[in-house]
């Protein structure tokens, strides 16, 4: 087999530092494709949408319009909260991964 193996890949930001030029504009090139042609912030595809970062594009509507207003209210605000507490999460295994384990609190446990 020829090409890089999924073995010789590393962790973290090991792994990303580990990838090409090329690898890195496949990935930017992807996300511009769906910043500008598929997440548009528009409900239905054409229509301004209900509030800032409305993505449904008529796909995924899962039943938003039969909601009362105090029910979309509270369901944008747990959605917001997951984000940001998905945010935190990522944040906190990013800093954990360049701490290390040569911390004296976990030499300690």
């Amino acid at each position: 087999m020829d090409g890089t193996q999924f073995s010789d890949i590393g962790d973290g930001y090991a792994g990303f530092a580990s990838l090409g030029s090329k690898s890195i504009a496949q990935i930017v090139l992807f996300v511009g494709i769906l910043e500008l042609g598929v997440m548009k912030d528009s409900a239905n595809g054409a229509a301004p949408g209900d509030f800032p970062g409305d993505f449904r594009n008529g796909s995924l509507d899962f039943g938003w319009d039969t909601f009362d207003e105090e029910t979309k209210l509270s369901k944008r605000a747990i959605e917001l909260n997951n984000g940001r507490a998905a945010m935190m999460g990522i944040l906190g295994l990013m800093v954990h991964e360049q701490l290390g384990t040569d911390l004296p609190i976990i030499g300690q446990l």
